[in-house]
């Protein structure tokens, strides 16, 4: 029993020299690779029109703000107010289409992007109307709806919502006037 006690113990520390020997390497490693996509986003930042910078912006901020809790609640334990934050329900469609939105409309666009951005831009909208219409339906369902808060990230989600789809036309509309009509 001692001896695999013994030989167990040899080989962790072993693992943990040759482990700590490759901490410096995985540091370069990962300096030069931050160093090279950081490098290639700045070049590629600056080949875009400047409707592109802003609706990149502002698709990154939607997205941001659709992972962030919207509600907020107080709850009673055993004499002891609790805090609770909460994303609604249907969140996870909030952040996928606000995912999508920003990887094929940051870096790709083609004719079936733009139908797309719209297209899901409005499911958006869609969804947070029903929700200011039944938002225990849509947001929450195991609280009375006057007892929740909403908090500043639901607002500025909406705002990024607005400006993403304001710039995203224009963005669309000024690709049309300089790709499309140069000769």
């Amino acid at each position: 029993m001692t001896n695999t006690f013994f030989s167990l113990l040899t080989e962790i520390l072993n693992f943990l020299t040759v482990s700590i020997k490759l901490v410096p390497e995985l540091i370069k490693v990962w300096w030069f690779l931050g160093k090279k996509i950081t490098l290639s986003l700045f070049s590629y930042w600056k080949t875009k029109l400047f409707y592109d910078k802003i609706f990149f912006i502002f698709l990154f901020l939607q997205l941001f703000f659709s992972v962030l809790p919207w509600f907020h609640y107080e709850i009673v334990f055993f004499e002891s107010n609790e805090s609770v934050s909460l994303s609604p329900k249907l969140n996870s469609i909030f952040i996928l289409i606000s995912l999508l939105n920003f990887f094929f409309l940051g870096f790709w666009k083609s004719t079936w992007t733009r139908l797309w951005f719209f297209a899901t831009e409005m499911i958006c909208v869609i969804i947070v109307l029903w929700g200011y219409l039944e938002p225990k339906r849509t947001y929450y369902d195991f609280v009375n709806p006057n007892e929740v808060s909403t908090q500043l990230p639901f607002y500025l989600f909406l705002i990024s919502l607005f400006f993403s789809f304001v710039f995203g036309y224009l963005s669309f509309k000024k690709e049309d006037e300089v790709y499309v009509h140069s000769p």
